[in-house]
């Protein structure tokens, strides 16, 4: 079942989202991979609610995860890991 993400949550993993990067050695282009970060983008957009089912939730995490800080954001690889691991669990309980 499709569930729409609160305002706040959806607001918290836009921000990961513009603070992520694609990591040194993975897979696909630089190019790739902002395209698939702004079709996340567009999904959490407010003016346009979506509602996410199961398996674009775990496509979010899985994403997220594979990602890395970027420059800019300041983060440690770290510190990233910990924001994705903070998000998992209610990000996981929508979907439920």
């Amino acid at each position: 079942m499709a569930q729409a993400l609160s305002k706040s949550l959806a607001a918290r993993l836009r921000s990961l989202l513009r603070a992520a990067d694609l990591p040194n050695g993975a897979a696909g282009t630089s190019e790739e991979w902002r395209a698939a970060r702004d079709r996340w983008l567009d999904v959490l957009d407010p003016r346009q609610p979506h509602e996410l089912g199961e398996s674009d939730i775990r496509g979010l995490i899985d994403f997220l995860s594979e990602a890395g800080p970027n420059r800019s954001s300041r983060r440690t690889a770290a510190e990233w890991s910990s924001a994705i691991d903070a998000l998992v669990p209610e990000l996981l309980f929508v979907g439920r």
